[in-house]
């Protein structure tokens, strides 16, 4: 920034105000996070900056041009890491969705989180992935779940001769009133395909409940059915928790509330079990499960 103004704008007036407010917008935006500090006396368009930190990993992960572009920028970038899970129960044959996203542990490992309680029972489990197997479904070497069976999360790990992804999230830990990002595929009425279906908020509040020990954060982004699973992302587009359901309404358990809060565990959960996978430890387990003929999966 400082004193080096392309010249068109420097002396047409139409692209004065234009490339002035875009300039400090980013530059103010970098100051709030601490990345840049403002120095010298002059103002406006000719206010000089001068840098905090820097953080290589951010700028592999592209979390600076995230946080200077914002959530739309998030979303463009990984819309293929986040996937639709599609639930075929056995009896009925009702088809049900839920959502998961891909990590890549330690730089080596790809995984996919998502709700525990999207992978049923008794119920053809169908995912797709970015390069699988020919016919488009992709099943998981491992299933794995938390010991304590109230803990709503699966991850799925992924053989490194499959592309689960072209783009994974990298794990933040997070904290009150971050600006969020969810976004997973509830049904939408109307379409005939699955839509990646994004909400914006904050993480409102963090507590402990009585279901588990673990931590939980609660979102105010628009949270509905099939949001399940969902990646909670944060400005640095980064994860921060996972979606595992909707509040619900106070006095009526089967009425979604009004405001759709969104429920989730945190990132440092979803990285304790990560750990425990990748050193054998003992907050993990494996869930069993059988391959159908067209590369799909049930829990057994």
């Amino acid at each position: 920034m400082g004193e080096k103004v392309p010249r068109k704008v420097k002396y047409d007036p139409k692209y004065i105000g234009l490339y002035h407010n875009t300039a400090l917008k980013i530059a103010n935006k970098l100051v709030a996070e601490g990345l840049l500090s403002t120095w010298g006396n002059k103002t406006g368009i000719y206010q000089q900056f001068q840098g905090n930190s820097y953080d290589a990993e951010k700028m592999h992960y592209n979390a600076y041009d995230f946080l200077i572009y914002g959530f739309a920028e998030v979303v463009n970038h990984y819309n293929r890491s986040i996937r639709i899970i599609e639930v075929a129960e056995d009896k009925t044959g009702k088809i049900d969705v839920g959502t998961g996203f891909a990590i890549l542990h330690k730089h080596t490992k790809q995984y996919f989180i998502t709700a525990k309680h999207c992978l049923p029972k008794n119920s053809e489990i169908r995912m797709k992935i970015l390069l699988g197997f020919s016919n488009g479904f992709a099943y998981p070497e491992n299933i794995y779940s938390h010991i304590d069976d109230n803990v709503d999360i699966a991850i799925l790990e992924f053989s490194d001769k499959m592309a689960l992804s072209d783009k994974f999230f990298v794990l933040e830990t997070p904290y009150l009133l971050d600006k969020i990002l969810v976004s997973g595929y509830p049904p939408v009425p109307g379409t005939a395909d699955a839509i990646l279906v994004s909400s914006t908020g904050e993480i409102t509040a963090m507590a402990k409940t009585y279901f588990h020990k673990y931590e939980q954060i609660y979102v105010n982004a628009n949270v509905k059915g099939g949001s399940s699973g969902s990646p909670i992302i944060n400005e640095y587009g980064s994860i921060v928790g996972v979606i595992i359901e909707s509040a619900r309404d106070i006095i009526n358990n089967d009425l979604q509330d009004e405001l759709r809060f969104g429920t989730g565990l945190t990132s440092d959960l979803i990285f304790e079990i990560l750990e425990s996978i990748d050193n054998k430890g003992d907050i993990h387990k494996k869930m069993k499960f059988s391959i159908n003929s067209n590369n799909s999966f049930r829990l057994t």
